[in-house]
């Protein structure tokens, strides 16, 4: 963090922030009370934000984002160059497993998803483009978390918040260390039904030019297609494509 922050932006970005795919509509007092700030600065923070484009005024005095928003994130799209390599791997690995592949990235203490390829099963596992997922209970979130730099993944762990979503979800950070390290020695990440209950999911880290993990790529389906027995057959899958990807983007440690 800058040492020359400036509170008011801050305080602006910190409210931004809080809009999410689960929670797109936000009153004054209620992001007040979230942010435990003063009711008049957070009506001017939103008029101000209001004026140039980056939130919305609804008729019922609530807030949603503006689409100044839409129009930097389809900059930030549009510029993502590795994304431009990721997409044909992501197809052919969905044509091959016959399940959803999705890519996703560490932001914060989260993992998003930045592209996905849906299978074209009735039953399927369906995963937006932006959403986020806790790092502690994906296969995503497992797959970078578990080849970060050790001081830097203990932060990220450090300030983790742990929510029990089924009752395979890891809870403790003891155990979450153990499933990072067992996932370090095979290479790839497993999801149990351990954030969405029937689906299970596989995912393997992929590299960047400078050795560091940059993304990971998912296999997600409903756990009565994605048995433990095919857990072999699509962990290969997964690892085969992100070595690929990684050698594409010049990276120089792969895990085979």
């Amino acid at each position: 963090m800058a040492a020359q922050k400036i509170e008011s932006v801050a305080k602006a970005l910190t409210i931004l922030m809080l809009f999410k795919m689960n929670k797109d509509e936000w009153g004054v007092s209620e992001i007040a009370r979230e942010l435990d700030m003063q009711k008049s600065t957070v009506f001017r923070l939103l008029a101000t934000m209001q004026d140039y484009g980056f939130v919305r005024k609804g008729d019922n005095n609530t807030y949603r984002l503006g689409l100044r928003v839409l129009e930097l994130g389809s900059i930030v799209a549009n510029t993502f160059n590795f994304r431009d390599v990721t997409g044909i791997y992501l197809r052919r690995v969905s044509e091959q497993c016959g399940e959803t592949v999705h890519l996703g990235i560490l932001d914060d203490c989260e993992a998003m998803s930045i592209e996905t390829v849906e299978a074209q099963n009735t039953l399927k596992s369906t995963i937006v483009v932006g959403k986020r997922t806790p790092l502690y209970c994906t296969s995503v979130g497992k797959a970078i978390l578990a080849f970060l730099p050790e001081d830097e993944r203990n932060a990220i762990i450090h300030k983790i918040t742990f929510h029990k979503f089924t009752d395979n979800t890891i809870t403790d950070a003891n155990a979450l260390i153990e499933e990072l390290n067992v996932t370090r020695e095979r290479g790839y990440a497993l999801d149990n039904s351990e954030h969405e209950l029937g689906v299970r999911c596989v995912a393997a880290p992929i590299w960047d030019h400078t050795g560091r993990v940059l993304a990971s790529l998912s296999i997600s389906g409903p756990s009565v297609r994605i048995t433990e027995d095919r857990i072999p057959e699509l962990s290969q899958l997964v690892l085969k494509a992100t070595q690929e990807i990684s050698r594409e983007l010049g990276a120089r440690r792969v895990i085979s």
